[in-house]
C-alpha cells in the first residue's frame, strides 16, 4: 500500500493491486493501438478519474457531517471508507456523487477542450482529452448499474431504505441487481464487451450469493 497523503482529512492510499491493473489495462491498449504514447495516456486518465469519483464520496460524506474518511485505489477501481450511521437519503446522495462526479469532470473537460483552441493544438493534450472524456463517462455509466457493490446497486437499496424496512429494501435491491445485472451481462456479451460481461457476473454471482444466504440465515436483526 502506499500512501499518496490527504486532503481535508481524508487519506489517500494505493494498493499495488491498482498498479498491476492499470499496467495491464496500458498494455492492452498497446496491442489495439500499437502505439506506446497514447497507451500510456490510460495511466493518468484511470488515477485522475477514479480518484475524483471516490473523492466525491468523501466530499459528500464529509457534507453530511459524518467526517473524514479513507480512499484506497484498488483492482479496477477504488473504495471509499468511513464508519458512518446514516440517514438512507444521506447514503443515496453519497452513493450517488461519485457517478456524478465523473460526468462532471468529462463535461468540464469537454467544455475546456472545445472553448480552448490551445488545447487542441497540443499534440499530448489532443490525444489525451477524448480519452479523458469518454473514460469518465464510461466509468459514471458503469457505476450507475443498479448491482451492488456498484453505486448504482447502494443507490438502489438506500432509495427503498427511505420508506422501506430494511429487510424489504434489501430483498427488492437483491432481485433488481439479479435481473438486470443479467440483462446487462447478456448485452455485454452480445456487444463483445466480454471484460465488462465477466465483471459484472461475477458481481451478480456474489448478489446471488447474498440471497442464498439471506434464505439461510435471515436478514441480521431479524
Amino acid at each position: 500500500m502506499i500512501h499518496l497523503g490527504s486532503i481535508g482529512g481524508t487519506s489517500i492510499d494505493v494498493d499495488f493491486s491498482f498498479i498491476f491493473v492499470v499496467t495491464l489495462w496500458v498494455l492492452n491498449q498497446y496491442q489495439r493501438s500499437k502505439d506506446i504514447k497514447v497507451a500510456l495516456l490510460w495511466a493518468p486518465v484511470l488515477f485522475i478519474g477514479i480518484l475524483v469519483h471516490e473523492f466525491a464520496h468523501a466530499a459528500m460524506i464529509a457534507i453530511f457531517g459524518y467526517g473524514a474518511s479513507q480512499i484506497v485505489l484498488g483492482g479496477i477501481g477504488g473504495v471509499t471508507m468511513n464508519s458512518r450511521k446514516a440517514r438512507p437519503w444521506h447514503d443515496l446522495l453519497i452513493s450517488l456523487a461519485g457517478p456524478f462526479a465523473s460526468f462532471a469532470e468529462a463535461f468540464a473537460a469537454l467544455f475546456l477542450y472545445q472553448r480552448f483552441a490551445v488545447l487542441q493544438k497540443d499534440p499530448m493534450v489532443h490525444a489525451f482529452m477524448p480519452i479523458f472524456i469518454s473514460a469518465n463517462i464510461a466509468w459514471g455509466v458503469f457505476n450507475l448499474v443498479p448491482v451492488s457493490p456498484l453505486d448504482g446497486g447502494h443507490a438502489v437499496r438506500n432509495f427503498f431504505r427511505m420508506f422501506l424496512r430494511e429487510r424489504t429494501a434489501f430483498i427488492i435491491a437483491v432481485w433488481i441487481a439479479l435481473v438486470v445485472g443479467t440483462a446487462v451481462v447478456l448485452i455485454g456479451i452480445r456487444a463483445g464487451q466480454f471484460f465488462i460481461a465477466l465483471l459484472l457476473g461475477w458481481y451478480v454471482f456474489t448478489n446471488f450469493q447474498q440471497w442464498q444466504y439471506f434464505r439461510t440465515h435471515g436478514y441480521p436483526g431479524d
